[in-house]
């Protein structure tokens, strides 16, 4: 068990208003070293001291001018422009928030609550997809959520999406692909293996869950392996083919750099408020 005085990334991300990628920077000039390693199934829990964050804390202002004195060094002009471009990303993203979450208050609760889940959970899959792959036991949790407790009279669909098998080539194969100069994975591609192969039947099929409410609409995907334990014993319509995952809030993608100005301290905390009530 991580010890109680130790921070993870997003309680050190809330503690010195920073994102992942600037505690990451921290640790890797040394400034912040990893005390623990935690792990779930989908990655690594970093964990840090609360007295070395502190300490981290009161030199940020010296450390934060050293960074613009290194950047500036190494980009030249292009590191002011991008400062200039995160901050009025910054303030762009935190006014589209603010309004979207004012749309909230006049829809019926239940579709307010899925929204606003969804919001926060398009946040955290950003955040696992740049590096934080632990966050995606948080993403599962919600998604069962979803499933569990929202329908499609609140805004909720879910399609079952049939993917390909995964085909384990029998020793007679890989010789006739190694024969053939072909990767293992082409060779099953071209061929579909032969009755000694070993096929793993909808090992790439998906589950959908598709949010739309008024204006707003947010798409999310769990493995079928995941997912079946929550849907088991429903009945889900099969789609062709799958969205990418997004939010589309007021109509319009949301693009990744705007997901910086919604900290992840605040998505964790959101989302863990959800489960509370709907877990």
């Amino acid at each position: 068990m991580p010890d109680a005085d130790l921070l993870t990334t997003a309680q050190v991300c809330s503690a010195l208003g920073m994102t992942p990628r600037q505690i990451h920077r921290l640790t890797a000039d040394g400034y912040l070293e990893v005390q623990q390693v935690a792990r779930n199934k989908h990655g690594a829990v970093k964990l840090f001291s609360g007295e070395q964050v502190e300490a981290v804390r009161q030199e940020l202002p010296r450390i934060l001018k050293k960074w613009e004195i290194e950047d500036g060094a190494r980009y030249g002009v292009a590191a002011a422009w991008r400062r200039l471009a995160n901050w009025r990303t910054f303030q762009r993203t935190r006014s589209r928030k603010e309004r979207f979450l004012n749309t909230l208050s006049g829809l019926p609760e239940k579709s307010a609550s899925l929204l606003r889940a969804a919001y926060f959970l398009y946040h955290l899959n950003h955040y696992a997809k740049a590096g934080e792959s632990y966050l995606y036991e948080l993403k599962e949790k919600v998604l069962a959520a979803f499933s569990a407790h929202f329908t499609a009279e609140d805004g909720l669909q879910i399609y079952f999406i049939p993917g390909p098998a995964r085909i384990r080539l029998c020793p007679d194969c890989r010789r006739r692909a190694q024969g053939e100069n072909r990767s293992y994975l082409e060779y099953a591609r071209l061929t579909g293996g032969c009755p000694n192969c070993r096929k793993e039947e909808d090992y790439f099929s998906l589950y959908e869950f598709l949010i739309t409410c008024d204006v707003h609409r947010f798409c999310f995907h769990s493995p079928v392996q995941i997912a079946w334990k929550w849907l088991k014993g429903k009945e889900i319509p099969q789609k062709e083919g799958s969205e990418r995952e997004g939010g589309y809030p007021f109509g319009r993608a949301i693009a990744p750099g705007e997901a910086a100005a919604v900290n992840l301290a605040e998505v964790i905390a959101e989302l863990e408020r959800f489960l509370d009530a709907w877990g």
